[in-house]
């Protein structure tokens, strides 16, 4: 089975549940969806239908979000708050960073 295929589900489980808690995110560190859009390098449109759900997110876009989010210091400190909120989100962000650690070759890396 395709490395693809494997990780497909949870792909879409992690992109739900970031989805859901967009709006609260941005609001916990004090950004606007103008901001986060420069930071992804999306439109500020973009993050409106996202957090609307009226377009999907994409993988790419999901990483892209994780990634600031978590270098963040804001998102750091307010971790509690956010995982009271969103339980699942904090363990997903961490999930991805471990699961691209570990697996940077199918992420264009190569695997020690």
């Amino acid at each position: 089975m395709p490395y693809d295929d494997q990780f497909a589900e949870e792909k879409q489980s992690m992109i739900a549940t970031l989805t859901q808690a967009l709006p609260f995110l941005r609001k916990e560190i004090g950004i606007s969806q103008t901001e986060l859009a420069n930071k992804v390098g999306v439109s500020r449109q973009t993050i409106s239908l996202i957090e609307r759900q009226r377009q999907p997110m994409t993988w790419t876009l999901f990483l892209a979000t994780v990634f600031f989010f978590k270098s963040n210091n804001d998102f750091d400190q307010g971790n509690k708050r956010i995982a009271k909120k969103y339980p699942n989100i904090v363990e997903q962000m961490m999930f991805v960073e471990r699961h691209m650690r570990e697996n940077k070759h199918y992420y264009g890396g190569t695997k020690k």
